[in-house]
Order: C-alpha cells, then structure tokens, then sequence
C-alpha cells in the first residue's frame, strides 16, 4: 500500500513523487518503459519550473546543462524582422533566468537520480497499468511486470495520471476535451552540429513564410532544433527521407556542418480535458492538456501541474480526504493553462498565417468537443 500511484515516469510524474517525499508521502511511480527516452523532446523552460526543479534539489547539478534563451525573433520570408520578443537577461524574482534552453535525457537522469536516493519512492519500470478500481478511501491499481511476465496490484489513497495523450487514468474520469481548433502537423528534425556556428544565432527564430513556415531553436552545445510546418498532403515517408531534410535545412546546414540526431512529425493539438479530479482520481500534464509549442510551455504547464497539486495531496493524506481542496486544482491551473494554449494558437495563426493548414480557419477559436484523441 502506498500513498500516491503515479502512471508515468516523465518529467511531470517524477516531479510530482519528489515533491510528495517531502512530506514524507509514500509514491510508488508505474512505467511501461524500461528507461528514458534518449532523445530531445522538449527544450524549453522557464525560471518558474527552475525554481520548481531547486525545491526538489536538482537545480544546481541541472543549470550545468542549460543554454540561457534570449528570446524570440519573428521574421517575413525576406528575412525582415516582424516582431522581438526577448526574455529578460537578469536574474528574476524567481531567482533564476526567465527562459532556457534544454536536453531533455539531461533532465530526465538528474529526476530519476534523485527518485532513486528517496525511501518514499518506488519505481517500477517496464510495467504497463492494465486496471485501476476505486476501493474503499483509495484505488487499486493493477498493472503487468513484463520482466517477470507476471500481472501485480498495488493500492493507494490517490492515483495520478502523469500517462501522456493517450491516459488510462483519465478514462476514469472522462475523455471530453475542450478542442481550442489548432490541427496542424509539423516535421521536428534535431542536430548535433560537427561544430560551433555562432551565424546562426541565438535567439529562436519563427520564419512567418507563406510557403514553409519553420521554427529555429538553439539548444544546449552543439544542438539545434528546427521545427518544419507541412501540407497535409506531404507523406511522413517524404519528409523523413534524408534528401528532403538537407534540402529543407540547406540554408542553414549541410552534412558536412550537422548531423541529423531525430525526426518526427507531430500533429499539434489545442486541448484540455475537461476533468481533472474526482475523488481519488486526477491527471496531470499531457494526460490533462496538449497545446502547441510556439511558447515552449507543454512540459512547464505538466511542472506547474505537480506543484499545484502535490502539496494538496500531501494536505489530505496527512488530515483527511478534502474534495474542494482537490477541486481547486483544476480551479486554479484550468484558467492558466488554457490562457497559454490560446496565446500559443494566435502564434500558430501569426506564423502560418498564409500557410494552408488543416484547421487553419478556426485557429483562435473555442469549441467543445468530445474528442478522445
């Protein structure tokens, strides 16, 4: 028996666990996979997260591995600038810098570092939660340990969904989501330089062009991030061939300056489900909300989650189940993470403003829908 089940073993699950030890709240953390993903997915956050990430001690090892963001740049397809948009470069109120730059396996091996020298914590990794069932004044979880090829259950007060896009724990709750009208797909390629180009930048640069609107990101290193916008009937098995890629990158980069670490097409969705909490059912993170990364903010909000939260669980465990404490969750992150969700779809609409895009027309607009992705 534990205090706290955590599905998923991301940045958010593992930020949650390792604010509840400190309340001394027993966390047991369920993962189907055996290890991290050791490629980048998201490379930015901001001096609140930072000051999330020094409450649970990892903030002077994490800064070591961190690239200082000046800020955002949007350019014409002449290259002319549009607008600039710069984070500040003094330390804020937060004690931090206002935005970095990240490498998203550096993060994800200082949290689980840290998981590891906590007792309140159990990790099991490479188990799949099939089942979760409220019992009297908790949860059963069941999941299924493929190393021992054998299926266990654990019980616990709460059970939280850190479980991405596709989450059991929020089947328990509901599947509506509220559709913010952003559907666009996109080709995220990443880079390790063969070496130091300071012509390119630092700044985060969006190329607003009415033919292929793109995104620039300067990375911790030697890495780089562009990020590709793509008609809907340009086939992934295109994109992902190598010609394409240095032909897209070319204006910047050749094989013989960049080696392509990672490709992927996303389809970026605006949306938020509906319900978060009830009783000793709640989400967080993907699980909870997907918005577009035009203001690197998807992890943050998942970090935000966890913060709101955790001392909140901690509260009923310790003096008893208090549903409109819980109910507050939603309360008070719900209005700030749909705030950033419509920011980000105007950027969205701002950059591909004369790009022909799936959902383009409905950008900006709010529409409830029962989408179950």
């Amino acid at each position: 028996h534990f205090d706290v089940a955590v599905i998923g073993y991301g940045p958010t699950g593992a930020t949650l666990a390792l604010l509840l030890s400190q309340y001394n709240i027993s966390t047991i953390i369920i993962e189907k996979e055996k290890d991290i993903y050791p490629l980048p997915r998201a490379v930015h956050f901001d001096d609140e997260i930072m000051r999330v990430f020094q409450n649970i001690g990892i903030a002077t090892e994490l800064k070591d591995y961190l690239h200082v963001n000046p800020g955002m740049r949007f350019l014409n397809r002449r290259g002319e600038l549009l607008l600039d948009w710069p984070r500040p470069q003094h330390i804020t109120e937060q004690g931090w810098n206002a935005s970095y730059r990240f490498h998203q396996p550096d993060l994800e091996r200082l949290l689980r570092k840290k998981v590891f020298e906590k007792k309140e914590i159990v990790a099991k990794t490479q188990c799949f939660a099939t089942s979760i069932n409220e019992i009297d004044q908790g949860v059963k979880v069941k999941y299924y340990d493929s190393r021992m090829d054998r299926e266990f259950f654990t019980t616990a007060r709460y059970v939280v969904g850190c479980d991405g896009a596709n989450s059991l724990v929020r089947t328990k709750l509901s599947n509506d989501m509220d559709d913010f009208g952003l559907k666009q797909r996109w080709l995220v390629v990443d880079v390790i330089l063969k070496y130091d180009m300071p012509e390119l930048g630092e700044h985060t640069l969006q190329y607003c062009h009415h033919e292929r609107p793109m995104t620039y990101c300067r990375n911790p290193g030697l890495r780089m991030r562009w990020e590709i916008a793509l008609r809907e009937e340009l086939p992934d098995s295109v994109v992902n061939d190598q010609s394409w890629l240095w032909h897209a990158l070319s204006q910047w980069i050749t094989p013989n300056t960049a080696t392509i670490e990672r490709t992927a097409v996303y389809k970026f969705r605006s949306l938020v489900a509906q319900t978060w909490q009830r009783g000793h059912f709640m989400i967080a993170g993907d699980a909870e909300h997907l918005m577009p990364p035009f203001m690197g903010q998807g992890m943050c909000a998942g970090i935000r989650d966890a913060a709101n939260l955790g001392w909140k669980l901690a509260c009923c465990i310790k003096n008893g189940h208090n549903e409109k404490l819980l109910a507050s969750y939603q309360e008070e992150r719900g209005p700030h993470v749909k705030e950033f969700i419509t920011t980000a779809v105007k950027l969205g609409e701002f950059i591909c403003s004369e790009f022909p895009l799936q959902g383009l027309s409905s950008l900006g607009t709010h529409e409830n829908k029962n989408d179950s992705m």
